[in-house]
């Protein structure tokens, strides 16, 4: 048996903070810049699962991990590719991660763009970075997002070689996300 006081503080708790989990769906560009010209391409990330902690009615804090198929990248010109997925080693390491623990309040802030740290693994390697949100929404059970952030392709150890010695690719490559998250 419940007693009195147990039931309120059961009450207490769950008005207090609950897990929900969203689902959640990211389409991604990146674009980066070489000697001959600029480059870029898009990706989707897989369906991925945020587990939010609710207080009330509004989130506040979020846990994900968000798996993109690195194959799956496309720069929309085949030999580019081709080379792309050699340089990045997608038979050894074929998925990238991104893993968020935030206060959802990082996320959500409103006025300025907001700094967000993201642990991202790109050819198995682990690195932390700072992503920048903007133009965040929640909307009838739906948030939405964008997140942009650099990466360097000499600290994630992707050597690309130079095309006939002096094409060059160069090192930072900006990624950016429009991420949607939705409530059951």
């Amino acid at each position: 048996m419940i007693t009195r006081p147990c039931l309120l503080a059961l009450l207490l708790f769950s008005a207090i903070a609950r897990a929900e989990t969203w689902s959640g769906s990211a389409k991604i560009t990146f674009d980066g810049t070489s000697t001959l010209h600029d480059w870029g391409g898009k990706v989707s990330a897989e369906p991925f699962k945020a587990d939010v902690t609710m207080k009330g009615d509004k989130p506040q804090r979020v846990v994900s991990t968000v798996t993109v198929k690195a194959a799956g990248m496309d720069t929309a010109e085949a030999k580019r590719d081709e080379n792309m997925r050699k340089a990045m080693k997608i038979t050894d390491h074929p998925l990238i991660t991104g893993k968020i623990d935030a206060d959802f309040s990082l996320i959500a802030a409103s006025g300025t763009p907001t700094k967000l740290p993201l642990a991202l693994t790109l050819l198995g390697k682990p690195q932390n970075i700072t992503a920048t949100i903007s133009n965040w929404q929640l909307k009838g059970g739906k948030a939405s997002f964008d997140l942009e952030f650099p990466v360097s392709m000499k600290a994630s150890d992707i050597n690309v070689p130079a095309v006939l010695l002096f094409i060059r690719v160069g090192d930072d490559i900006t990624v950016r996300a429009h991420v949607t998250l939705t409530k059951p």
